[in-house]
């Protein structure tokens, strides 16, 4: 538990980093017509870098006098973990060629199906209802678009 707990601190350190040195760039001082662009993004990521400096040094204090800890996750514990991280990381991928619509209804059929074990008289027709019901609320009432994907304008012209 240490270890991540150390390792998450040092992946945040860096995001900070990378945040300050990109408001750097922008400029991060006050200008004629107030703060430049690099401003916020400037002491938002000096916050990240201090708080993630403070839970290194504790993890490295708790490392040192405690040794390792439990495992972060306990053995059989990652398959559920995956269950929902890949499908989600599917989907994703998916959004960009087909849309979010499709992208959704696959998504649905998989996790309804595969891990809810649910019946395939549910499945289908919520699957489909959902996606619609986005597509309807999102694109025709509040006409926001959401992605269509490389293909999507094909696979649902309307």
């Amino acid at each position: 538990m240490r270890k991540a707990e150390i390792g998450v601190a040092l992946v945040l350190m860096l995001i900070g980093f990378l945040i300050l040195a990109d408001a750097i760039r922008l400029g991060f001082g006050w200008g004629m017509s107030g703060p430049k662009a690099g401003f916020f993004p400037f002491y938002m990521g000096l916050g990240v870098v201090i708080c993630a400096s403070l839970v290194l040094f504790k993890g490295i204090q708790k490392f040192k006098k405690e040794g390792p800890g439990k495992r972060l996750i306990p053995i059989g514990g990652l398959k559920p973990v995956l269950w929902v991280l890949l499908p989600s990381t599917f989907m994703v991928i998916v959004t960009e060629l087909v849309g979010l619509h499709m992208a959704a209804l696959l998504f649905l059929v998989f996790y309804m199906r595969m891990i809810g074990k649910i019946n395939w008289a549910i499945v289908i027709p919520v699957s489909v209802i959902v996606p619609l019901t986005i597509y309807t609320l999102f694109e025709k009432v509040f006409l926001i678009p959401l992605p269509s994907g490389l293909f999507g304008d094909k696979l649902m012209p309307f």
